[in-house]
């Protein structure tokens, strides 16, 4: 009976199918392009389910019991899928509300169970005021509400990495997810390129700021299955960029083996290229210069000098040969004034309608701030803290650069107690990651980023490591000469 009841269901899936992608999913347009990929999918779910079944209970128990191990994994996994949006719903709340439930659940199981403190905390309950204050303007309680998300991933991994030994994992699976997002997106501009095919779940309205146009293509700026480029881009530079600290640092095994990340960072380079993210680029190439002066202090100045002349020059000069491409350089030097000019008058804009403005101290609200701009898509500010000030006014804008400081602060700090050890590389990359993150926040308008706080997360988890490391090297020491 079971075994009819599953075939009529699949059928039905099999039916229903084009009628799902033609009028239920109208707006996503790459379903239409690959027929039937539903009813596949839902066959090899249905495959995968019959062959771990019988395993189903044993897995469900320890995940319960070990819950935290998870949330690390789990919540990669869901970023990864980030684009795939069906109304409002995003697989990173879906993760993040069960595993807050299991957390509360546990305080009242487990009487070991503690909140870790921090003063990120602190700074968190600050903003979570000030974006309550903000509802003055204009109550949207949905966004209110999705805003909180930050604080929430911040709060479960700050409380589960230091467990158990999870950071490895969490840094482990950064890398391996983001490769795999790195090929697809090579393989989203392959397909684009070649078949003028565009495999996405971006919304087809919203498609058309996927592309740019350079060297005479139109270029698919890849995303992956995240819900733009920009964070695609984000993510695979904070992988690339604990690869090559890795490689560097000869601490490959920490993380992969080396010839895993060679691959890797095969794949995420170019990925990273076909975003056409300039920020991104911008902070990379700021960071890995960085990475080569903390490994190499002495010889690395002038190599990445020179490196830095090489490239250029490279750039200038197969750009300048192309057939047919003569003015291109010229045509560029045109064109790319133009977008920055476009980036400032968003941001005086919003300067100006917030500093003389009647929200001056409370903002115009999470989501509000392309109010000031007056910009016909509706394009907010093009840099993070302008912005910030926008929607969650001046008191606001103290607590996120306080938020700032601290992570800065904590990453400095890291830099000058950590000197060996495992997470030698990591302390040493997360310097060059918070360039990149410092580069996006300047020239996108994106204060409530999605892998700020993770990453912060890893910093002041890697914090109470070395704290937790100096005291157990100092208390012999005291104890001794006490006696």
């Amino acid at each position: 009976m079971k075994t009819l009841l599953l075939g009529v269901l699949l059928g039905a899936i099999v039916v229903f199918d084009p009628v799902a992608t033609t009028y239920l999913m109208r707006d996503f347009s790459w379903l239409r392009d690959l027929p039937y990929l539903i009813s596949i999918a839902a066959a090899f779910v249905v495959c995968i389910a019959f062959g771990v079944r019988r395993f189903v209970p044993v897995i469900v128990a320890k995940v319960i019991y070990d819950y935290w191990r998870y949330f690390p994994f789990v919540f990669l996994v869901c970023f990864q899928f980030t684009g795939v949006t069906f109304g409002t719903f995003d697989p990173t709340e879906l993760a993040i509300g069960i595993f807050l439930l299991l957390f509360v659940a546990g305080l009242f199981i487990d009487r070991d169970q503690r909140f870790v403190t921090t003063p990120f905390n602190v700074l968190h309950l600050a903003l979570a005021v000030c974006i309550a204050l903000s509802l003055i303007s204009e109550f949207r309680l949905t966004v209110f509400l999705k805003s909180f998300k930050y604080f929430v991933v911040f709060f479960l991994l700050i409380n589960f990495l230091p467990r158990g030994n999870l950071i490895p994992a969490f840094m482990r699976w950064l890398v391996v997810l983001a490769m795999l997002s790195a090929a697809f997106g090579l393989i989203q501009e392959v397909m684009w390129l070649g078949a003028h095919i565009v495999i996405s779940p971006v919304p087809q309205k919203e498609l058309e700021l996927q592309f740019e146009a350079h060297f005479g293509l139109n270029w698919y700026r890849v995303g992956a299955m995240m819900v733009n480029y920009q964070d695609c881009a984000e993510y695979l530079a904070t992988a690339m960029l604990l690869s090559i600290s890795a490689l560097l640092w000869r601490k490959e095994t920490t993380l992969l083996r080396r010839r895993w990340l060679i691959i890797g960072l095969c794949l995420m380079f170019p990925a990273i290229f076909l975003t056409l993210s300039k920020p991104v680029y911008l902070g990379c190439a700021l960071g890995i210069p960085l990475l080569l002066v903390m490994r190499w202090p002495v010889r690395a100045v002038p190599l990445a000098l020179a490196g830095v002349l090489v490239g250029t020059l490279g750039l200038v000069a197969v750009t300048a040969i192309v057939p047919g491409r003569i003015d291109t350089m010229i045509d560029l030097t045109r064109t790319v004034p133009k977008s920055e000019i476009e980036r400032i008058r968003l941001d005086r804009d919003a300067l100006q309608g917030w500093a003389s403005g009647p929200y001056f101290w409370t903002g115009r609200g999470i989501g509000q701030s392309y109010r000031y701009t007056a910009h016909s898509r509706r394009w907010p500010p093009h840099n993070a803290f302008i912005m910030a000030a926008a929607e969650i006014g001046v008191f606001g804008l103290v607590v996120y650069l306080m938020f700032w400081g601290l992570f800065i602060a904590r990453v400095v700090a890291l830099n000058i107690v950590v000197t060996r050890g495992p997470y030698l590389f990591v302390v040493r990359a997360l310097a060059a990651i918070l360039l990149v993150f410092l580069s996006q926040m300047s020239f996108e308008g994106h204060f409530f980023d999605n892998l700020i706080w993770p990453i912060a997360a890893l910093a002041e988890a890697l914090w109470f490591l070395a704290r937790r490391q100096a005291v157990a090297t100092t208390e012999p020491l005291a104890s001794k000469a006490t006696a």
